[in-house]
């Protein structure tokens, strides 16, 4: 839809932003549901709207809690409260209160949270049975089991059970459904538990509900560890079920909790190998969705972010509005002088330093004003004085004074009460003076002031008595006023260096837990590669202990012939030796393991021989990326490489992680492709090559942006093509490129020298411009 046809009326706006947004929240785009919702409050509120902008402000908090910023959700849900409650309408009261109480209870105030729910439902019982009413019912009993109180839980599900079936509401059934099952479970009647457990997975399949058939079928398994907690079986069968269910559809992810349940279930079943590969499925569903939180919360700061500045942006340009239109009609009446003014505001402005400031303001006021005398001082809040840094009198530069704030001096005055004062001394009168300077006969202050906020002064003073007359004092106003707006620029442009600093330290830490990331990616794979030669050793192990045994016996009992001997020597010694072989494996990939480890936490210059490196590190990362079938070919010439090798780990890592994540469909795996060869005596090529389903053209441009990916919604930051291009062009000294063909497979090219430049930049992650 058009913005340039939408109706003018901001009625009409706030009725389309409320459409538009729910469009994008239904879409999951909810950072852009939050700026559509929040334009249609501010209409909104300008045509009087209360209902509307109650509606826009919960759902403005929802969008946020949907994005894990919790606080903005509840700033958001209180203020639809405040806007609701003078109203007296029992829907938006209670609607407000409850959506309260449900963030509250994620924040963990379960207390607090119960109070709010305790004050909605009255308004919301007032009401003949609408969803809110459920949706109340079900989050209220969801926060009873929290506080474990079963029984008063179970008697909101029910309630809320009951109103559902009555609106004809399946997908409200189903939440509520889950909730009686769990608070009977908890209440220890497991034979009705187990019943509508049933009727609950039997609902979620018709409605192919995926999500409330596994928590029904998890239910269901935690009823027979009850029943039966010796006889896992069943309860593995079906937990296999669920998350059978789970893996076959698309896009699903099932909960960590699941995994670790069933792994706990395989432990003590006493299958340990399939314990541990549920706890490690179990610890990777967890981190993909900490990943997809911190995106969220990731959008959420750029969303606040944003509005902030919008914001900022709004009223500095009211502000700047205002002042020209009190310029504008001041050179009404203004002469050739005036026109000066214009300039000489143009140039002032410009300045985005005090001091360059200072000097542009003394300047101009010499030439166009008697000024034997000028000072300019800066309001001090925290100390409570005036800051008199730029002081001259005939043109000579005076040291800085302070004067305090309280002080019965003209310059405090001025500040104080944020007015211009002028004195003149007459022939006969002699003035004070400050120690070290000369008497003067007329003297003028006025503030740098914004509105109602005061900066500073700046003072002019002649020798001479009555030096400044209308004229006079319209240059000094008009020239301070534009001083005002140069200082405020300054202290904007301070603020806005300090949080590019801020901002730059930030992605920095982003950086860092994104090479964090990518050693956990190693100790994976090295835990994974690790666990067969142990599984061999063990079974070596445990047949030549039973062998043992078995001479053992045969000797008391006095059955041992010298063929059986050498039979259990000879078998002794070839189990010894398959042992001996995969414990000797196991230490090679673990002291390998150490050595990549070692330089991927540390930043040292090191000799090593670049095909070897490369082959340890693939070795690592092999069980992460070859897991689903792809096939690793690595082609490296032997060469003797001086650079940093923990960043070209790092570098190798993340360019082979995105081929895994990004080139090949699960399904469908591929080759792997890693090259390596000296282009000449000084640099080396090294290429990471798929054939997998390509880049787009409008995407390739945009690899290397910071938190670009097109994976966000399973937990990527978009930070690691990012991570390598740093790497590459900084700290390795080389450049990168990646060419691609939809379709055909990627490449991407890396180029370092052999023994890199002793000189190397430490500020190495720059913002894009």
């Amino acid at each position: 839809m058009r913005e340039d046809l939408l109706p003018a009326h901001p009625g009409v706006l706030a009725y389309m932003a409320a459409f538009r947004g729910g469009v994008a929240f239904q879409r999951g785009d909810f950072p852009t549901a939050i700026r559509i919702w929040q334009a249609g409050f501010e209409s909104a509120g300008t045509t009087g709207a209360v209902w509307l902008a109650v509606h826009l402000a919960m759902m403005i908090g929802s969008a946020f809690a949907n994005l894990y910023d919790l606080s903005t959700a509840m700033e958001w849900k209180e203020k639809a409260y405040n806007l609701a409650a003078p109203t007296g309408w029992p829907e938006a009261i209670g609607t407000s209160l409850a959506s309260m109480a449900e963030t509250t209870t994620s924040l963990g105030q379960l207390e607090r949270a119960r109070v709010l729910f305790e004050d909605a439902l009255p308004y919301l019982d007032r009401l003949n049975s609408i969803r809110r009413h459920v949706i109340s019912y079900n989050a209220f009993g969801g926060l009873c089991l929290l506080m474990n109180a079963p029984e008063e839980a179970l008697s909101w599900f029910e309630k809320g059970l009951a109103i559902a079936r009555k609106l004809g509401q399946p997908d409200l059934e189903l939440p509520n459904g889950v909730g009686v099952v769990t608070a009977l479970l908890q209440t220890g009647r497991l034979e009705a538990a187990a019943a509508m457990a049933e009727e609950v997975r039997r609902q979620a399949c018709d409605q192919r509900n995926p999500y409330y058939e596994i928590e029904a079928i998890r239910v269901r398994a935690a009823i027979l560890r009850t029943t039966s907690p010796t006889d896992l079986a069943p309860v593995i069968e079906i937990m296999e079920q669920a998350i059978a269910l789970g893996d076959s559809l698309s896009g699903m992810m099932i909960r960590s909790e699941i995994y670790a349940e069933l792994a706990r279930d395989y432990e003590a079943a006493g299958d340990y190998r399939k314990a541990l590969a549920y706890e490690r499925r179990s610890r990777e569903s967890w981190q993909r969705n900490f990943d997809r939180q911190n995106g969220a919360r990731i959008q959420a700061l750029q969303v606040r972010f944003d509005t902030a500045r919008a914001k900022a942006e709004a009223e500095h340009n009211r502000a700047l509005a205002e002042a020209e239109a009190t310029r504008a009609a001041e050179l009404d009446h203004a002469n050739q002088t005036l026109e000066r003014l214009g300039v000489i505001g143009q140039e002032i402005t410009a300045r985005l330093d005090a001091e360059a400031v200072f000097t542009t303001l003394s300047r101009h006021l010499h030439d166009l004003m008697p000024t034997n005398t000028l000072f300019v001082g800066l309001k001090d809040e925290v100390n409570q004085i005036i800051d008199i840094r730029f002081r001259t009198e005939d043109g000579r530069r005076l040291p800085p004074r302070q004067v305090p704030l309280a002080s019965d001096k003209l310059s405090a005055r001025c500040v104080r009460d944020n007015e211009e004062i002028l004195v003149a001394w007459g022939e006969r009168t002699i003035p004070d003076s400050v120690p070290g300077t000369r008497h003067m006969r007329t003297v003028l202050f006025r503030p740098l002031a914004l509105g109602n906020r005061v900066l500073g002064v700046v003072s002019v003073q002649s020798d001479q008595p009555n030096a400044y007359g209308p004229r006079e004092l319209l240059i000094f106003r008009t020239i301070c006023a534009y001083g005002a707006i140069a200082m405020a620029n300054a202290e904007a442009y301070q603020q806005l260096d300090r949080a590019v600093g801020e901002t730059r330290e930030a992605l920095q830490r982003l950086v860092q837990q994104e090479k964090m990331a990518a050693l956990g990616q190693l100790v994976a794979g090295v835990a994974h590669e690790v666990n067969t030669p142990l599984g061999v050793t063990l079974s070596a192990v445990s047949q030549l202990n039973d062998s043992i045994r078995s001479l053992h016996g045969q000797v008391e009992k006095g059955l041992l012939t010298r063929s059986g001997l050498t039979e259990a020597l000879d078998n002794g010694r070839e189990l010894a030796a398959l042992a001996q072989r995969n414990v000797t494996r196991a230490a090679d990939m673990i002291r390998t393991f150490k050595g990549v480890a070692v330089d991927h936490g540390s930043d040292e210059r090191r000799i090593f021989e670049l095909g070897d490196y490369l082959s340890e590190i693939m070795s690592l990362i092999r069980a992460r990326v070859a897991g689903n079938g792809n096939r690793i070919e690595i082609d490296v010439m032997p060469i003797q490489m001086d650079t940093y090798p923990g960043a070209l780990a790092q570098v190798i890592t993340n360019l082979v992680t995105n081929i895994a994540d990004h080139a090949y469909a699960p399904d469908r795996p591929g080759r792997i492709i890693l090259r390596g060869r000296a282009i000449d005596a000084y640099m080396v090529e090294i290429a990471v090559v798929d054939q997998g389903c390509g880049i787009p053209a409008d995407i390739l441009p945009k690899v290397f942006d910071p938190f670009f990916t097109t994976r966000r919604a399973a937990g990527s930051m978009g930070l690691g093509l990012h991570v390598v291009f740093n790497q590459v062009t900084q700290r390795l000294s080389g450049a990168i490129t990646i060419d691609s063909v939809l379709g055909q497979g990627t490449v991407a090219t890396v180029r370092i020298p052999r023994e890199v430049p002793n000189y190397v930049p430490t500020a190495f992650f720059p913002l894009p411009t």
